[in-house]
Formats: C-alpha cells, structure tokens, sequence
C-alpha cells in the first residue's frame, strides 16, 4: 500500500513543480513586457502630437516609435504585436489622425498589453 501511495505522489510532484516553474517564467515575461509596453506608449504618445499643432510628428518620433515597436515583436505576444503596429502607423502619418481613431487604437493596445500581463487596469502603471 505504501508503494502505491509513493508513485503516486511522484507525478503529483512533478505537476506541482511544473506548475510552480510555469508561474516563474510567466512572472519573468510580465516583468520584460511591462517596460517594453510602456516604452512603447511613451514613443507614440510624443509622436502623436500629443506634442505639436500640426499633429505630423518628426523623424526622430516616428524612428522611436518603430524601435520601440520592433521591441515589442521582440517580446510578444502577437495579439499586442498587432495592436501596436496599428497605433505605430496611426503615430507615424505624416499626415495627421483623427482623435477617435487614435483612441480607438490606443484602447485596444492598453486591453491587449493589460491582457498579456494577466491583470486589470493598473497593471502598465507598475512600471
């Protein structure tokens, strides 16, 4: 009887460290995409005028915004990837945007990011 209950426990064992070293690496990718996410807002949000009347942003914001983005592919996931690139190319017009398609963009990368980083609306603000 003591034998059976041993190798029962064995594989209990394993799940349980399996489990506890998912959590570990789960924990290690919020704590690299946080940053990259909130570098990422920080680069649009100059480049979208939230700096400057004309609502065009400079060279210099645009190269930001794509380093800031090909950070971003770098640490994933791809549903915040896509969310990113669409407000990187709202922030990158030469020719302006409109302030609800601006904000309809950034909403859908906040949901996205906030999604990926397992948590609700304070979880970018951690930084």
């Amino acid at each position: 009887m003591r034998l059976k209950a041993t190798a029962e426990a064995k594989p209990l064992a394993s799940d349980i460290l399996m489990m506890v070293s998912n959590a570990a690496r789960d924990q290690e990718q919020r704590e690299v995409r946080r940053p990259a996410y909130l570098e990422f807002l920080v680069r649009v949000d100059a480049a979208l005028g939230m700096a400057g009347p004309t609502g065009a942003s400079t060279l210099e914001e645009r190269r930001a915004v794509s380093s800031a983005l090909d950070v971003l592919v770098l640490v994933g996931p791809s549903d915040v990837v896509e969310t990113a690139q669409h407000l990187a190319a709202l922030a990158q017009r030469d020719h302006g945007h409109s302030s609800s398609e601006v904000e309809h963009a950034r909403t859908a990368f906040l949901t996205s990011a906030r999604s990926a980083l397992g948590s609700s609306s304070d979880a970018l603000a951690r930084g």
